[in-house]
């Protein structure tokens, strides 16, 4: 079997030039702890993902347990808000993707070293679809 004959069509994506709050938006309505990242001519650039907005939240210095009590959910919002005006292609990074002629095997191998998902893009780089070990999955019966 080929990646193409499991992928997910039009997958979710948003374009670098967004406002990194829309992105956030869309991560958010949709609960999706990933997102892809594409060029106004639906070229995969890369993708953002939750880990990169906990980052953010942090303080910047370490806080002793005391500190951690007394700060409010508007020090950490006040954290976030500073970035959420600059573009998402800011913040997009390298992933893997696979072809969609390519075997099954290849992008299970990608999942199995801990992806949740992978892009699926032709040779332009085009985004043509998505594979998560969900949708592999969703083909059983259960």
């Amino acid at each position: 079997m080929k990646c193409k004959h499991y992928m997910l069509s039009a997958p979710t994506a948003v374009v670098d030039t967004a406002p990194l709050s829309e992105a956030l938006a869309i991560m958010i309505r949709k609960h999706m702890q990933d997102l892809m990242v594409i060029n106004a001519q639906g070229q995969f650039i890369g993708t953002i993902n939750s880990f990169m907005f906990s980052k953010m939240l942090l303080p910047l210095e370490p806080q002793l347990p005391d500190d951690a009590e007394n700060e409010s959910a508007e020090d950490v919002d006040n954290r976030l808000i500073p970035h959420l005006h600059r573009k998402v292609g800011d913040f997009a990074v390298n992933h893997p993707v696979v072809d969609p002629e390519a075997p099954l095997s290849e992008a299970l191998t990608l999942l199995s070293e801990g992806y949740i998902r992978l892009p699926v893009v032709d040779e332009n780089r085009q985004l043509v679809g998505a594979l998560s070990s969900l949708t592999i999955l969703r083909r059983f019966r259960f």
